[in-house]
Protein backbone atom coordinates (compact mmCIF):
# COMPACT_ATOMS: atom_id res chain seq x y z
CA UNK A 1 0.00 0.00 0.00
CA UNK A 2 1.26 3.17 -1.12
CA UNK A 3 1.32 6.23 1.50
CA UNK A 4 -1.27 8.37 -0.67
CA UNK A 5 -3.62 4.90 -0.52
CA UNK A 6 -2.97 4.36 3.44
CA UNK A 7 -3.57 8.04 3.77
CA UNK A 8 -6.49 7.70 2.27
CA UNK A 9 -8.04 4.51 3.15
CA UNK A 10 -11.87 5.57 2.93
CA UNK A 11 -10.88 7.58 -0.72
CA UNK A 12 -13.88 6.43 -2.26
CA UNK A 13 -15.77 8.98 -0.20
CA UNK A 14 -12.56 11.54 -0.61
CA UNK A 15 -12.93 10.84 -4.08
CA UNK A 16 -16.68 11.88 -4.52
CA UNK A 17 -15.56 14.91 -2.33
CA UNK A 18 -13.08 15.80 -4.51
CA UNK A 19 -15.21 15.05 -7.76
CA UNK A 20 -17.74 17.83 -6.46
CA UNK A 21 -15.57 20.12 -5.42
CA UNK A 22 -13.84 20.01 -8.66
CA UNK A 23 -17.22 19.86 -10.45
CA UNK A 24 -17.87 23.53 -8.52
CA UNK A 25 -14.72 25.08 -9.50
CA UNK A 26 -15.06 24.39 -13.28
CA UNK A 27 -18.67 25.45 -12.67
CA UNK A 28 -17.95 28.72 -11.00
CA UNK A 29 -15.31 29.83 -13.09
CA UNK A 30 -12.42 29.08 -10.35
CA UNK A 31 -10.84 26.46 -13.51
CA UNK A 32 -11.37 27.62 -16.69
CA UNK A 33 -12.19 26.25 -19.86
CA UNK A 34 -8.63 24.51 -21.54
CA UNK A 35 -6.73 25.11 -18.14
CA UNK A 36 -4.07 22.24 -17.49
CA UNK A 37 -4.84 20.77 -14.07
CA UNK A 38 -2.08 19.29 -11.55
CA UNK A 39 -2.93 16.29 -9.60
CA UNK A 40 -0.70 17.42 -6.71
CA UNK A 41 -1.19 20.93 -6.92
CA UNK A 42 -4.86 20.15 -6.71
CA UNK A 43 -4.80 17.86 -3.91
CA UNK A 44 -2.94 20.65 -2.15
CA UNK A 45 -5.41 23.37 -2.78
CA UNK A 46 -8.44 20.66 -1.37
CA UNK A 47 -6.61 19.14 1.39
CA UNK A 48 -6.84 15.68 -0.22
CA UNK A 49 -3.86 13.81 -1.47
CA UNK A 50 -3.37 12.63 -5.24
CA UNK A 51 -5.71 9.64 -4.93
CA UNK A 52 -8.96 10.94 -5.04
CA UNK A 53 -7.93 13.80 -7.17
CA UNK A 54 -6.72 10.72 -9.92
CA UNK A 55 -10.55 9.21 -9.39
CA UNK A 56 -11.67 12.31 -9.97
CA UNK A 57 -10.11 13.03 -12.92
CA UNK A 58 -11.34 9.50 -14.04
CA UNK A 59 -14.67 10.32 -13.31
CA UNK A 60 -14.53 13.83 -14.96
CA UNK A 61 -13.06 13.33 -17.84
CA UNK A 62 -15.70 9.98 -18.31
CA UNK A 63 -17.75 12.48 -18.40
CA UNK A 64 -16.90 15.25 -20.79
CA UNK A 65 -16.06 17.69 -18.07
CA UNK A 66 -12.02 17.00 -18.37
CA UNK A 67 -10.23 16.03 -21.34
CA UNK A 68 -6.60 13.82 -21.21
CA UNK A 69 -3.82 14.68 -23.72
CA UNK A 70 -1.72 11.85 -23.14
CA UNK A 71 2.01 12.84 -22.40
CA UNK A 72 0.74 16.18 -20.90
CA UNK A 73 -2.30 14.97 -18.14
CA UNK A 74 -5.90 16.51 -17.78
CA UNK A 75 -7.55 19.69 -19.07
CA UNK A 76 -10.90 21.56 -18.68
CA UNK A 77 -12.98 20.82 -21.63
CA UNK A 78 -12.81 23.91 -23.66
CA UNK A 79 -15.67 23.42 -26.35
CA UNK A 80 -15.88 25.15 -29.71
CA UNK A 81 -19.01 26.47 -30.94
CA UNK A 82 -20.19 23.78 -32.59
CA UNK A 83 -19.20 21.48 -29.64
CA UNK A 84 -21.72 23.80 -28.11
CA UNK A 85 -24.60 23.81 -30.19
CA UNK A 86 -24.80 20.37 -30.36
CA UNK A 87 -24.52 19.61 -26.28
CA UNK A 88 -27.62 22.34 -25.85
CA UNK A 89 -29.56 20.58 -28.50
CA UNK A 90 -28.97 17.29 -26.91
CA UNK A 91 -29.92 19.37 -23.28
CA UNK A 92 -32.93 20.82 -24.96
CA UNK A 93 -34.25 17.31 -26.27
CA UNK A 94 -33.63 15.88 -23.00
CA UNK A 95 -35.39 18.90 -21.59
CA UNK A 96 -38.53 18.99 -23.54
CA UNK A 97 -38.75 15.06 -23.39
CA UNK A 98 -38.97 15.44 -19.75
CA UNK A 99 -41.43 18.14 -19.77
CA UNK A 100 -43.53 16.37 -22.49
CA UNK A 101 -43.68 13.27 -19.96
CA UNK A 102 -43.94 14.21 -16.94
CA UNK A 103 -46.85 13.96 -14.53
CA UNK A 104 -49.04 16.99 -13.28
CA UNK A 105 -47.63 18.65 -10.14
CA UNK A 106 -49.39 18.73 -6.83
CA UNK A 107 -50.33 21.92 -5.23
CA UNK A 108 -47.53 21.38 -2.93
CA UNK A 109 -45.02 20.81 -5.78
CA UNK A 110 -46.25 23.74 -7.43
CA UNK A 111 -45.42 26.18 -4.66
CA UNK A 112 -41.85 24.96 -4.02
CA UNK A 113 -41.37 25.52 -7.91
CA UNK A 114 -42.70 29.24 -7.06
CA UNK A 115 -40.50 28.99 -4.37
CA UNK A 116 -37.55 28.00 -6.12
CA UNK A 117 -37.97 30.71 -9.06
CA UNK A 118 -38.54 33.56 -6.10
CA UNK A 119 -35.07 32.58 -4.59
CA UNK A 120 -33.69 33.04 -7.90
CA UNK A 121 -35.31 36.39 -8.36
CA UNK A 122 -34.02 37.34 -4.95
CA UNK A 123 -30.38 36.82 -5.93
CA UNK A 124 -30.59 39.95 -8.77
CA UNK A 125 -27.16 41.68 -8.05
CA UNK A 126 -25.41 38.24 -7.01
CA UNK A 127 -22.79 36.42 -9.47
CA UNK A 128 -23.71 34.62 -12.33
CA UNK A 129 -22.64 31.40 -11.00
CA UNK A 130 -25.44 31.87 -7.89
CA UNK A 131 -28.52 32.91 -10.49
CA UNK A 132 -27.42 29.67 -12.56
CA UNK A 133 -27.63 27.49 -9.48
CA UNK A 134 -30.92 29.07 -8.66
CA UNK A 135 -32.09 28.69 -12.48
CA UNK A 136 -30.87 25.09 -12.14
CA UNK A 137 -32.65 24.64 -9.51
CA UNK A 138 -35.86 24.89 -10.97
CA UNK A 139 -35.42 23.04 -13.98
CA UNK A 140 -34.76 20.07 -11.40
CA UNK A 141 -37.85 20.93 -9.91
CA UNK A 142 -40.16 20.11 -13.29
CA UNK A 143 -37.21 17.72 -14.17
CA UNK A 144 -38.59 15.21 -11.17
CA UNK A 145 -42.17 15.30 -12.81
CA UNK A 146 -41.07 12.87 -14.89
CA UNK A 147 -40.13 9.33 -14.58
CA UNK A 148 -37.64 9.07 -16.95
CA UNK A 149 -34.77 9.09 -14.94
CA UNK A 150 -31.86 8.33 -17.38
CA UNK A 151 -33.50 11.14 -19.70
CA UNK A 152 -32.93 13.42 -16.52
CA UNK A 153 -29.26 12.15 -15.87
CA UNK A 154 -28.29 13.19 -19.48
CA UNK A 155 -30.14 16.36 -18.94
CA UNK A 156 -27.95 17.31 -15.87
CA UNK A 157 -24.88 16.02 -17.62
CA UNK A 158 -25.24 18.55 -20.52
CA UNK A 159 -26.23 20.99 -17.83
CA UNK A 160 -22.93 20.28 -15.77
CA UNK A 161 -20.93 20.73 -19.76
CA UNK A 162 -22.35 23.88 -20.31
CA UNK A 163 -22.67 25.71 -17.15
CA UNK A 164 -18.95 27.07 -17.69
CA UNK A 165 -20.45 29.31 -20.21
CA UNK A 166 -23.48 29.93 -19.06
CA UNK A 167 -21.47 31.02 -15.65
CA UNK A 168 -20.13 34.14 -18.54
CA UNK A 169 -23.45 35.22 -19.45
CA UNK A 170 -24.59 39.03 -18.52
CA UNK A 171 -27.48 38.31 -15.79
CA UNK A 172 -28.81 41.61 -14.98
CA UNK A 173 -31.69 43.00 -14.02
CA UNK A 174 -33.35 42.29 -17.79
CA UNK A 175 -31.85 38.91 -18.14
CA UNK A 176 -33.09 38.03 -14.66
CA UNK A 177 -36.82 39.40 -14.66
CA UNK A 178 -36.74 37.70 -18.15
CA UNK A 179 -36.31 34.71 -16.84
CA UNK A 180 -38.24 34.85 -14.14
CA UNK A 181 -41.63 35.56 -16.03
CA UNK A 182 -40.52 32.70 -18.35
CA UNK A 183 -40.76 30.56 -14.82
CA UNK A 184 -43.65 31.45 -14.26
CA UNK A 185 -45.63 30.77 -17.59
CA UNK A 186 -44.19 27.49 -17.14
CA UNK A 187 -45.75 26.71 -13.84
CA UNK A 188 -48.67 28.65 -14.72
CA UNK A 189 -49.25 25.94 -17.37
CA UNK A 190 -48.02 23.26 -14.97
CA UNK A 191 -51.26 24.40 -12.47
CA UNK A 192 -53.43 24.88 -15.73
CA UNK A 193 -52.50 21.46 -16.74
CA UNK A 194 -52.20 22.51 -20.23
CA UNK A 195 -49.34 20.52 -22.14
CA UNK A 196 -49.01 22.44 -24.99
CA UNK A 197 -48.88 25.48 -23.28
CA UNK A 198 -45.48 23.87 -20.72
CA UNK A 199 -44.03 22.24 -23.28
CA UNK A 200 -44.47 25.60 -25.54
CA UNK A 201 -42.94 27.46 -22.34
CA UNK A 202 -39.94 24.85 -21.46
CA UNK A 203 -39.10 25.56 -25.57
CA UNK A 204 -39.27 29.39 -25.13
CA UNK A 205 -37.13 29.14 -22.45
CA UNK A 206 -34.31 27.55 -23.66
CA UNK A 207 -33.57 29.64 -26.72
CA UNK A 208 -31.54 32.60 -24.63
CA UNK A 209 -28.17 30.66 -24.61
CA UNK A 210 -27.82 29.81 -28.48
CA UNK A 211 -27.05 33.97 -28.22
CA UNK A 212 -23.83 32.83 -26.57
CA UNK A 213 -23.11 30.14 -28.95
CA UNK A 214 -23.44 32.71 -32.21
CA UNK A 215 -21.10 35.66 -30.05
CA UNK A 216 -18.25 32.12 -29.18
CA UNK A 217 -18.61 31.39 -33.16
CA UNK A 218 -17.39 34.92 -34.25
CA UNK A 219 -15.18 35.27 -31.84
CA UNK A 220 -13.69 31.68 -33.18
CA UNK A 221 -13.79 33.37 -36.84
CA UNK A 222 -12.25 36.77 -35.98
CA UNK A 223 -8.88 37.26 -37.17
CA UNK A 224 -6.28 36.67 -34.88
CA UNK A 225 -3.52 39.49 -34.44
CA UNK A 226 -0.21 39.03 -35.55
Amino acid sequence: MTIDSALDAGYGRAGDRVTAALREMIANGQLQPGEHLRQDELAMRLGSTRVPVREAFKTLAAEGVLRHRRNHGHYVAKLTSTELSEICWLRDACENRLAATGRWPSDTELDDLRGRNEAMLALLGRTAYEIVLADRAFHEGFWELSPMRIVAAECARMWALIQPYRSIMDYGVTVVTRMHGEHTEIVDALARRDRDRYCRAVEAHQRHIYAVIDELAAAEEAPRPG
